[in-house]
């Protein structure tokens, strides 16, 4: 009778492992001296631990040092002791039965959600779950929500929603300017060589655009021929104006569009904050009036717009 029980319970447990290996979690059993009691598969190949660290009796401060090592490259004693301060306070919420989640970036660059649960007698039970790929699906959904897939620049929408950051943001000495491009007769160069030979001139003028501004600039796609950008850290008009002229040069060198050299030319028509507005909308209209007036003239201008009258428009030659 003892031999089949014996049997059985050998049964039973190879079973249990076979069920444990086969998590789509990792798993991790510590009991409430902080001793690892089991873990599966899963959870030694998330953390790379060697046989030795993955036994049932193995402290967890062993396996702490193991982690620090292998994201520092060596034995920081330092970082050590600021992981042992952190897993006290969260063993110390444990001990008065709350779980807890977080998420923990490994050096491998994949991502772990961690949910650790209290267990009767002191002990508590880790959950890990790769959510690598779903964190990247929600960038990717997050990025395509806020850029303009053709240019790989912020979108109207991105772009309108930094524009109201910066404007409530704004300090009473601080100001911003907000450039309105449009390409000169890019309806042309479709009729001659054809949507997909505009929409590459598209994207090297965004690239262009993104090459003559600063990295604390933006630059956006408002639709169609339309780019927008928006000019940080105080500029002083003659600033803008620099900038403007700046992107202008940048803007009609050729450009190699599939083995064709193509030309265009550009308006500009710009407004500073907060004088010229202190809304996003306002700022829009009355820089997309400057614009207008830059285009009624000719083209290849830059325009600024004079807050004593909408249609008194100052231009630069």
């Amino acid at each position: 009778m003892m031999l089949e029980q014996k049997k059985r319970l050998e049964q039973l447990n190879t079973w249990f492992e076979i069920a444990l290996d086969n998590m789509a979690r990792g798993l991790s059993m510590f009991d409430a001296d902080r001793r690892l009691m089991v873990c599966n598969k899963l959870y030694r190949e998330i953390y790379d631990l060697p046989p030795e660290l993955s036994q049932p009796g193995t402290p967890l401060d062993d396996i702490a040092r193991y982690h620090v090592m292998r994201q520092k490259g060596c034995d920081c004693e330092a970082e050590f002791q600021r992981l042992s301060k952190w897993m006290d306070g969260h063993i110390a919420e444990l001990a008065h039965g709350k779980s807890f989640s977080y998420v923990q970036d490994l050096p491998n660059g994949r991502h772990i959600l961690v949910t650790i649960q209290p267990l009767p007698d002191g002990g508590w039970v880790d959950l890990q779950e790769d959510i690598t790929e779903k964190m990247r699906a929600e960038q990717k959904i997050t990025w395509l929500a806020r850029h303009d897939t053709l240019t790989q620049i912020a979108n109207r929408f991105h772009f309108r929603e930094v524009l109201q950051q910066e404007i409530t943001n704004l300090q009473p000495d601080e100001t911003f300017a907000l450039l309105w491009i449009d390409l000169d007769k890019f309806k042309p160069v479709n009729d001659t060589f054809g949507h997909p030979a505009g929409d590459e001139l598209l994207k090297s003028v965004a690239q262009r655009l993104r090459h003559a501004v600063r990295t604390s600039d933006i630059v956006g796609r408002l639709g169609g021929d339309e780019f927008a950008v928006l000019e940080r850290n105080s500029p002083t008009k003659e600033d803008a104006e620099h900038l403007a002229r700046r992107l202008l040069h940048a803007i009609r060198k050729p450009h190699d569009i599939g083995g064709k050299i193509v030309h265009v030319e550009a308006s500009i028509g710009i407004a500073l904050a907060p004088q010229d507005g202190r809304t996003v909308d306002t700022l829009l209209s009355n820089a997309d009036v400057a614009l207008y007036h830059a285009k009624s003239q000719g083209g290849r201008r830059i325009a600024f717009f004079r807050p004593s009258q909408r249609g008194d428009i100052e231009f630069t030659h």
